[in-house]
């Protein structure tokens, strides 16, 4: 058998349905080429594992944003950190962010692999030149001017991204295949291996996401969607347009429930809070 080629999405610290579909792939040490679409780290029940197989098999990554937050906020002082950002570095000892931190820094924004273009989130429209591109933009963009992204890039080769677990599994090749399939909220792990033009799936074990998160990837529900008693006409349309009239005070979460309240007295962090989901 020649060689294969597999990428696999957005991770987010599940480490056995990592080593699932690996394992489901028929992966051959030394022949076979492994790449990920970055975040590995983050809401999932064992990131520190997630990134050991990920060295022990040499499975060529991208950074994500949420190893971009991590670089900022190791180079921040303590004093500045949210309760948040607190909560979140809990959740290991310092000495094991350090070992992430050593490792993910030198994970570049792209790679150029010989099947496809591979990012974490996507591409700046109006641009041709990586090069030129805002590496924000790379790392979390997925509307651009209200439409997502993919629908105004043309690119000379496939584009393979994760980041857009609300969007999902995205399969337009062969211009662009999107990979996260929300595993970490209890849904699948997906990957691509171009020479078999086939997909491996993994379902998730079960919900690894805790419940803070859920609020933000309930956009679409009747009673949790900001400006929904809106006439039709007048409703937001997109997660930027939702972001910036919540910010600007000009629509609020319509009902009345504990989470609901809770968003709207914070309502200026809400864009925030949606831009890092």
């Amino acid at each position: 058998m020649s060689s294969r080629t597999l990428y696999i999405g957005d991770v987010h610290g599940c480490a056995d349905e990592l080593e699932r579909i690996v394992d489901a792939f028929g992966f051959v040490r030394g022949k076979d080429t492994l790449y990920q679409t970055g975040d590995i780290i983050n809401k999932g029940p064992d990131m520190l594992r997630a990134l050991k197989f990920i060295q022990k098999n040499g499975i060529l990554t991208v950074r994500g944003n949420h190893e971009e937050h991590l670089i900022r906020m190791m180079a921040t002082d303590e004093s500045e950190w949210t309760e948040k950002q607190r909560a979140r570095f809990s959740r290991l000892p310092l000495e094991d962010w350090r070992y992430i931190l050593d490792e993910v820094k030198t994970w570049p924004l792209w790679r150029d692999t010989p099947h496809a273009l591979l990012v974490h989130a996507g591409l700046e429209p109006g641009k041709s030149r990586l090069e030129d591109m805002d590496p924000k933009v790379i790392l979390s963009v997925r509307y651009w001017n209200d439409i997502p992204w993919f629908e105004q890039v043309n690119w000379h080769k496939t584009v393979v991204f994760g980041h857009w677990a609300k969007m999902g599994f995205v399969d337009r090749r062969p211009g662009f295949v999107g990979l996260d399939s929300g595993c970490v909220y209890g849904k699948k792990l997906t990957a691509w291996c171009p020479e078999e033009d086939k997909f491996y799936v993994v379902p998730a074990a079960r919900e690894y996401s805790p419940v803070k998160d859920k609020a933000k990837t309930a956009i679409d529900a009747p009673c949790m969607v900001p400006g929904d008693k809106l006439p039709e006409a007048e409703r937001p349309k997109t997660f930027t347009d939702i972001k910036e009239r919540i910010a600007s005070g000009d629509i609020a979460v319509a009902d009345d429930s504990p989470e609901a309240k809770k968003l709207r007295e914070s309502s200026p962090s809400i864009a925030a809070e949606w831009a890092g989901y």
